[in-house]
């Protein structure tokens, strides 16, 4: 079996579709996405309120390790062009087993 990895990619920002055109442009097989996630990171907190603004959205994907070498190179180019205040981050987790 090929080695896998699972991507996990939290966004940060009104609009989404670059991630997702980064994922449809690459042979993953599918992903995950859930939204409104909250959180908290060196930038503060995000939990959708008056007090803490701002959502984020979680993507998760399983793929082979060369698609999750291009699809994150894709990531941290889309990363350097967001808008200011807008953010985006990958982990990168190898898989074992996934089926």
């Amino acid at each position: 079996m090929a080695a896998m990895k699972m991507l996990v990619i939290i966004y940060s920002g009104a609009e989404p579709a670059g991630v997702r055109s980064i994922l449809d442009a690459h042979p993953i097989g599918g992903y995950t996405e859930f939204d409104p996630v909250h959180g908290v990171g060196t930038s503060g907190r995000r939990e959708g309120s008056r007090a803490w603004p701002g959502l984020s959205r979680l993507f998760m994907s399983v793929m082979s390790a060369e698609c999750a070498r291009a699809v994150g190179a894709a990531m941290r180019t889309e990363a350097g062009n967001l808008p200011p205040g807008e953010r985006l981050h990958v982990g990168v987790l190898a898989m074992e087993e996934f089926g």
